[in-house]
């Protein structure tokens, strides 16, 4: 990541509310993708590594209907659950953290964690490791 938008910005762009002792955030859903855009902006994409992922994109791009993988993975490529650039796992972390994976594995439905995170972990929203 190179920037991250300040919080100011962020909660200058809420509605900020009281319920119950509660604070509660109202935004738009419009807002909300706009918010969700400010942030990844700042995300850096391997743009060869995104081009020979998703090929439809690496064909888009040389169509012409798309200008650069960065600009697609910003404008649409996030919401529709793609990755940035490869996102390495800790393999015994993520089977620890993941037993359904690991019996996935043991019955051969999968063959690595890796290969569970990539096709299905990361849309699941699993992480790849500690944070």
């Amino acid at each position: 990541m190179k920037y991250l938008p300040p919080f100011e910005l962020i909660r200058r762009s809420i509605e900020i509310s009281t319920v119950r002792g509660e604070l509660r955030v109202n935004v738009s859903y419009e807002d909300f993708v706009k918010l969700l855009k400010t942030l990844i902006r700042g995300i850096e994409v391997d743009e060869a590594w995104y081009v020979r992922t998703y090929e439809d994109i690496g064909q888009a791009i040389k169509e012409g209907s798309v200008r650069s993988a960065r600009q697609h993975f910003v404008d649409d490529g996030y919401f529709e659950g793609r990755r940035p650039f490869p996102i390495v796992i800790d393999e015994k972390w993520y089977l620890a953290e993941n037993p359904d994976v690991a019996e996935s594995i043991r019955t051969g439905i999968v063959t690595s964690a890796q290969e569970h995170f990539d096709k299905d972990g990361y849309s699941e929203g699993r992480l790849p490791f500690g944070l």
